[in-house]
């Protein structure tokens, strides 16, 4: 498990407040420290309110994330599609759970803090684009969730994949 005893007690509140929301147990600092079994001044040691515990969750998950994809050598946007949808499928009961905390900072949640995390590791050369496809991507993932996330990732990275091509063929069609 986790050695350092402020992370473990990050942890266990982190699990706490899932539990919480999976449970629809009235969110109050209270209940969660009952859940985690900490008490209300080790909360406050930690977090300023639950606002914290989500915004600690969701940055948990952008880790996970940062930590399991790999620098891109080319852009393929089926490649990329797939492997970001892949991801957020398995994060699918957190990201639920989340959303019935707060919709709102959510969706605002994966899209300042996914760009943020893009930024950090874009190459210059690429970085307004990089930003560009981001948000793309993450205005998609917050639409999938919204629809409690049903569709399959074959299927979502399928018809991306053809509408881009449609809209980038018709681009030059145009021209």
């Amino acid at each position: 498990m986790l050695d350092d005893p402020k992370a473990q007690t990050r942890f266990y509140l982190r699990k706490a407040f899932y539990e919480c929301l999976a449970q629809d147990a009235p969110r109050t600092i209270t209940r969660l420290c009952d859940q985690a079994g900490v008490g209300r001044r080790t909360f406050y040691r930690h977090y300023d309110g639950l606002d914290g515990v989500f915004v600690d969750c969701l940055e948990q998950l952008l880790i996970r994330y940062r930590d399991s994809v790999s620098p891109l050598r080319t852009y393929d946007l089926e490649q990329i599609a797939t492997e970001f949808f892949s991801f957020w499928r398995q994060q699918k009961k957190e990201l639920l759970l989340l959303r019935r905390y707060d919709v709102q900072k959510l969706h605002y949640g994966l899209l300042s803090g996914g760009i943020r995390l893009v930024q950090a590791r874009s190459n210059h050369r690429f970085a307004l684009f990089s930003t560009y496809s981001a948000g793309g991507f993450l205005a998609l993932l917050n639409e999938w969730i919204e629809e409690d996330m049903q569709t399959p990732v074959d299927q979502l990275v399928s018809r991306l994949v053809s509408e881009a091509r449609s809209a980038s063929f018709n681009a030059c069609a145009s021209s």
